[in-house]
């Protein structure tokens, strides 16, 4: 799912990004986790590529979900995405199943996200399409190429 909006605040370690992304479309600011290959910094280092007020556009999917729940009644129903954390990209969401694609990975529709998120569980599921789910995990990035 591509997500754009404009960097707020960059953290940088290694090849490590935690970017706070301001999705203006949405109202919503999000930190998200990115791996950028082609760049290694030190911690505090400064960006070639990316910088504080760009405007950017970013593929996002939830990985490394390790805890999840089908919801049966509407009041367990959460409103968007939640990051409770500080300057970390763990989201809790709730997320309702569009597509399997395999035996560890969801094709979800998500308030705040849009449709066509990739989720990707650390432990094979077995879920029908159509199911909502409340998950946490880890809201991932990769630059839009």
């Amino acid at each position: 799912m591509k997500l754009g909006g404009i960097i707020e605040k960059i953290i940088i370690d290694g090849y490590e990004r935690l970017i706070y992304l301001n999705v203006i479309t949405r109202q919503k600011k999000l930190w998200c986790h990115l791996i950028q290959h082609n760049e290694y910094l030190e911690k505090g280092g400064q960006s070639q590529f990316l910088h504080v007020n760009q405007n950017i556009t970013l593929n996002i999917g939830i990985d490394l979900v390790n805890d999840y729940s089908v919801i049966t009644k509407q009041p367990e129903l959460i409103k968007g995405v939640l990051q409770p954390i500080s300057e970390s990209s763990h989201i809790i969401a709730v997320a309702t199943v569009m597509e399997k694609e395999d035996d560890y990975t969801l094709i979800c529709d998500i308030q705040d996200l849009g449709s066509n998120v990739l989720v990707e569980f650390e432990e094979k599921i077995s879920i029908e399409i159509g199911a909502s789910l409340r998950l946490k995990g880890n809201l991932k990035a990769e630059l839009d190429e």
